[in-house]
């Protein structure tokens, strides 16, 4: 199939577009030209700003895809949303497949992402979070107004098929994650580690491979109409895990201490857990790998060959 992928030179295109050509896809990166990718560079690219590229008889409806993928980056808007729309009807797509969050869920709001204003003492949704589980009926609590995926879903359509991936926090090569936080740390000779409530938090979490693989799925395996699936890993580290991993791969040890949630310096502090059923992803879409083991190793692997490189 002919495919537009809007964007697709941070994280996820430079990981799904060398699997959408192995798949025998055609290709075409449409973005600003402000970031340029080597995984990206031997397909054709359409350059200008966004409003422009999604435009009436502009560069991406001339192309005549069949498939138009986006993740909105750097933020998602209900305007984002009604372009691409816009676009794909236009143009005639059969499917758009937006790459939106798990951050779209009520409970994610009752945990505390944001500023944390939005924390309930009893979140009333059962974990792991189905694709059916309530989302946020307005912006999130102390959010950016440039950014919000339920309102950018709301708007989508334009195609029979309309599929939205919600990933976890992706994590892999170049990404500022809490996997980054633990290298900077270690390369910064910092042991003393602050677990509040001795780490035990859990949170939602996916290697950007399989992010990538979950795009090219959809294309062949996702139902006709609206049809939302979480990207997310089958198993993960709670917070002190995580950081025991890590020391282990860099042969680091910590010096943990005890702290109460609103004492933790680190990214993405919550007061729940926030897990994701991957049900839709392993039996729909049929995305099994990698191995989040795997999928960790190389990701700290390449931080810390990069850790001069990375910044606070």
């Amino acid at each position: 199939m002919r495919v537009a992928f809007v964007g697709g030179t941070h994280y996820v295109g430079p990981v799904a577009v060398p699997l959408l050509l192995e798949a025998g896809h055609e290709v075409v990166v449409a973005h600003s030209g402000a970031h340029e990718h080597p995984a990206v560079a031997d397909v054709e690219h359409l350059h200008g700003p966004r409003d422009e590229l999604l435009a009436e008889g502009g560069p991406i409806e001339r192309w005549a895809p069949e498939v138009l993928i986006d993740t909105f980056a750097p933020g998602a808007t209900a305007e984002k949303g009604l372009a691409l729309a816009a676009c794909a009807s236009r143009a005639g797509a059969a499917q758009v497949v937006a790459v939106s969050s798990m951050d779209v869920y009520e409970h994610c709001v009752h945990a505390g992402i944001a500023d944390g204003s939005g924390v309930v003492p009893m979140p009333p949704q059962r974990l792991p979070l189905s694709e059916d589980a309530p989302l946020r009926d307005k912006p999130y609590p102390g959010g950016s107004p440039e950014h919000d995926n339920v309102a950018m879903e709301a708007a989508l359509g334009g195609a029979a098929r309309i599929t939205v991936l919600r990933p976890g926090a992706i994590y892999g090569p170049y990404l500022k994650t809490r996997e980054r936080y633990f290298v900077e740390r270690v390369r910064d000779g910092v042991r003393e580690l602050t677990l509040p409530d001795r780490g035990q938090q859990i949170f939602h979490a996916v290697a950007v491979e399989r992010v990538g693989r979950a795009v090219v799925a959809s294309l062949e395996r996702a139902p006709e109409g609206f049809w939302a699936c979480n990207v997310v890993d089958p198993a993960y580290w709670t917070f002190a895990g995580l950081a025991g991993e890590v020391g282990r791969l860099l042969d680091w040890d910590w010096e943990p201490v005890d702290v109460t949630f609103a004492e933790a310096d680190h990214p993405w502090a919550t007061a729940h857990p926030i897990i994701g059923s991957d049900i839709r992803l392993r039996e729909i879409l049929q995305v099994e790998q990698p191995e989040p083991r795997d999928a960790l190793a190389e990701a700290i692997r390449w931080l810390w060959e990069h850790r001069a490189e990375l910044k606070d």
